[in-house]
């Protein structure tokens, strides 16, 4: 099933034609600084206080719907920076990862009750009927999960391309 979950994963590189300790600066800064009711308003759609250095040159921010953004993306951004061979660019390789945990065990959970629910049908009666009802719905909620994490991919984009148009117009402050 990670398998099945992996295809949504997208990879993405962005070249830059800042310093790489520019890049990892602005963000260190943008994570440092404190943040007031107005700005989260009308901040990036990336939350710094998310932002968290995994290793010198990776980072992981986790995006979650928020009150003030509740249809937006729900995943995790992993980016890698890379320093480029004559140290004046920088290379962000970027992969989009549109859904948590959670939502693995909770399609588990569906696959699960369905099959119960078809199972507890065919003990009661065994008309076609009693067995198509639940195929079709979990069928139905599979493919509303689906498009979720398509929908949470592209926002995820968006978010990532924000992210470095950001990166391009600030790192060199």
């Amino acid at each position: 099933m990670k398998k099945l979950f992996s295809n949504y994963h997208r990879h993405y590189t962005f070249d830059l034609d800042k310093p790489k300790n520019l890049v990892v600066d602005y963000l260190t800064q943008q994570k440092e600084k404190k943040r007031n009711f107005l700005d989260k308003l009308t901040s990036v759609p990336i939350d710094f206080s998310e932002v968290s250095f995994t290793d010198t040159d990776t980072i992981e921010i986790n995006v979650r719907p928020s009150t003030f953004k509740p249809f937006g993306g729900n995943g995790k951004i992993r980016i890698e920076i890379v320093s480029g061979l004559d140290r004046i660019e920088t290379r962000i390789q970027a992969e989009i990862i549109p859904y948590y945990k959670n939502n693995i065990y909770g399609t588990y959970f569906i696959i699960f009750f369905f099959a119960l629910l078809t199972l507890l049908g065919l003990l009661i009666s065994t008309n076609g009927l009693t067995v198509l009802i639940p195929l079709l719905s979990s069928l139905f909620f599979l493919t509303i999960f689906h498009l979720l994490v398509l929908k949470s991919r592209s926002l995820l984009k968006e978010n990532l391309e924000d992210l470095v148009i950001e990166l391009v117009r600030k790192s060199n402050r």
